[in-house]
């Protein structure tokens, strides 16, 4: 392989017009350029220059043909380098980030976008909605840089977790249902209910605030039905198949024929959790660590 210290050395006699100007640009002794380029020509089996007395140096045939070749070489690798660098602080190239739908609906996905899109304008911010398993599964496999989630007891090894975000939860359902008469919704009426879940591969998240609902009330929910993600859901309940405990921000939706009611006594907070991986680089981290909360005193 092609040493870049060799092609500067040739590309800097060639430019000056000698070795000792050339050795006078890097700051080295002739002896160094002239080590340099003859191992450049060991490498290519030829000549590349002709030496001798006082003369300017001379190309050879050989010579002619490379330079512009050891030009676009040399302007390559130091275009990698650049390129690695910012790499490196996370100025360029892919930010993979996850994201479950609501966090598109209560502004935190917007605004993240948006501060990384400032301090990073040259990265590739490549967004994918998934569900909350999936991503912890992607984030775990480092196919994902930053995950927008909903709470889980525990993450995966080398990433951190901190709340972004927490909002109340509404009751979701066709307007042509009796309860979308009400001003507000008895957690007693409710126990005769098909809930409408949207995930699949998890018994936790939105069902902990059902069967806390339950709970106080002392009786079990009747049926519950999962959707894939919370568009399926949110139709579903608009067509008349069962209602949802969705977060507040899923009014933003305005769905046809989908109606939101509060529910007595439920005071449940539904938080959205960002998970970033610890080899993430700095200008991307320092972003997301923009949203964490304060420290409470």
């Amino acid at each position: 392989m092609l040493d870049p210290r060799s092609l500067e050395a040739f590309l800097l006699v060639v430019g000056e017009g000698g070795f000792l100007r050339a050795a006078d640009r890097l700051g080295c002794t002739q002896s160094v350029i002239s080590k340099r380029i003859q191992r450049l020509e060991d490498q290519l089996g030829t000549p590349l220059l002709r030496r001798g007395g006082k003369r300017s140096v001379e190309l050879t045939r050989a010579g002619q043909l490379f330079l512009p070749q050891a030009r676009q070489a040399l302007e390559a690798i130091e275009r990698a380098e650049r390129s690695g660098r910012r790499f490196a602080t996370g100025d360029a190239g892919p930010i993979r980030i996850g994201y479950v739908f609501s966090a598109a609906l209560n502004g935190v996905l917007p605004r993240l976008v948006g501060a990384l899109t400032r301090t990073c304008p040259d990265a590739e911010l490549q967004l994918e909605p998934m569900d909350t398993p999936s991503q912890l599964e992607a984030i775990a496999q480092r196919r994902l840089d930053i995950a927008l989630v909903r709470p889980r007891p525990s993450y995966p090894a080398g990433t951190e977790a901190f709340c972004v975000h927490s909002e109340g939860m509404l009751l979701a359902m066709a307007t042509t249902h009796r309860l979308a008469e009400l001003n507000q919704v008895e957690m007693e009426q409710l126990v005769e209910e098909t809930f409408i879940v949207p995930q699949f591969h998890e018994d936790v998240g939105l069902i902990d605030g059902i069967r806390e609902m339950a709970r106080q009330v002392g009786t079990p929910i009747r049926s519950i039905v999962r959707a894939r993600d919370f568009i399926s859901a949110a139709t579903l309940a608009a067509a008349g198949a069962g209602v949802i405990l969705a977060p507040e921000s899923l009014t933003r939706l305005d769905l046809d024929g989908l109606t939101f009611r509060p529910i007595a006594r439920q005071h449940q907070q539904l938080d959205l959790m960002l998970v970033i991986n610890e080899d993430v680089p700095d200008a991307p981290r320092r972003v997301a660590e923009g949203f964490r909360p304060p420290a409470r005193s």
